[in-house]
């Protein structure tokens, strides 16, 4: 159950750094590599969620 709060979490982050506003602050310039960072783990800790359901599934 820890794994998938972790997980969960993970994705939360992803979803606020992509969503997080930052015009006219000092993070401007680094917008880029928020919306980057965020979509990648957004990508990881989905797939990590999907895996650990399919292998609930199967039983193992």
């Amino acid at each position: 159950m820890d794994k998938l709060l972790t997980y969960v979490g993970g994705v939360l982050a992803g979803y606020a750094l992509t969503s997080m506003p930052v015009e006219g602050t000092f993070l401007s310039s680094v917008e880029p590599i928020l919306d980057g960072v965020g979509m990648l783990s957004m990508i990881v800790f989905s797939g990590m969620l999907i895996y650990g359901g399919v292998k609930a599934l199967i039983g193992k």
